[in-house]
């Protein structure tokens, strides 16, 4: 019987690794316009469709873009009162201390909270993978893949002064530091408009002209944030409850938006990632629980 994978441990690293992590994210900047490393590109490209088609476009044009741009927007195809019916379980789980959690917050309020082990107290969350989800990521992936983790989140107004200093929710431009091959779909459960904070992200080809251009990463960022959120190359996602997307979270510089105050954002996160075998119909309860003895950040 296939067992649940354990939460990661937090990472520590050597002097040598640290100068490792360096030399490799020079490389990854250089051959690939890219700041998630040189090896998270070479060995883990071939694992998903790099090029684009009009045959593509004109068959399938969802997974023409997320090859083209590393996002696109997926139809909708939730029941209302599925959509309902989670959205309540969530308010339930998000607002109990004892299955969900603070990560960052001011003495005054919470900035972001998440369920914790959405993949044990909330099953019913995997309804939303439904068969067209899986078919598109199935012609995404040149080989198996799995869902390796289930994220939910709820993101809340952070004060002007604190967000412009620190990010207290995935707020700043960044890349995910994953294999390239790794793929999330996104699921809001909260209606989303601007002032509640829509997911911000940029092409493939213009993360790697801005990474060319002088952007360095999430702590030393040389790109203004005017030219960054240039209306002509930026993409916010927004919609009603129920409204998903594709992203390739290592390929697109992208950022969680602000919510204004009186606003919040929530969201579910599905990870893909390849593997040697193909994704098991029990692949809930395989999903990976949450880290104990999480301590919040405090601003």
């Amino acid at each position: 019987m296939l067992k649940r994978l354990a939460p990661e441990p937090a990472k520590k690293y050597s002097k040598k690794r640290v100068l490792y992590n360096k030399i490799d994210f020079e490389l990854g900047k250089k051959f690939y316009g890219s700041s998630v490393g040189f090896m998270n590109n070479f060995k883990n490209g071939k694992d998903v469709l790099t090029k684009s088609n009009e045959k593509i476009k004109n068959t399938n044009p969802e997974l023409y873009y997320l090859i083209k741009n590393g996002f696109t927007s997926f139809p909708s195809q939730y029941d209302e009162s599925l959509i309902k019916n989670i959205q309540k379980k969530y308010q339930i789980l998000i607002n109990d201390d004892d299955h969900s959690f603070t990560h960052s917050k001011s003495k005054e309020s919470d900035f972001g909270r998440m369920i914790r082990d959405p993949s044990i107290i909330f099953p019913e969350l995997s309804q939303l993978i439904t068969n067209d989800v899986l078919a598109l990521v199935g012609e995404y992936y040149n080989t198996n893949f799995i869902i390796s983790n289930i994220q939910c989140a709820r993101n809340y107004h952070v004060p002007i002064e604190i967000r412009k200093k620190f990010e207290t929710f995935s707020n700043f431009w960044h890349q995910d530091k994953d294999p390239i091959s790794q793929c999330k779909y996104f699921v809001y459960l909260s209606d989303v408009s601007e002032p509640d904070g829509p997911f911000n992200v940029l092409t493939k080809k213009r993360t790697k002209q801005l990474i060319n251009s002088g952007y360095g990463n999430r702590d030393n960022n040389k790109i203004s944030q005017e030219i960054l959120e240039d209306p002509n190359n930026l993409t916010k996602m927004m919609g009603p409850a129920g409204t998903s997307f594709f992203g390739c979270p290592p390929l697109c510089l992208h950022r969680a938006g602000d919510p204004e105050k009186g606003h919040f954002r929530d969201m579910v996160q599905f990870t893909f990632k390849s593997s040697d075998s193909p994704l098991p119909k029990n692949w809930i309860d395989m999903c990976p629980g949450t880290p104990l003895n999480i301590v919040p950040r405090t601003y």
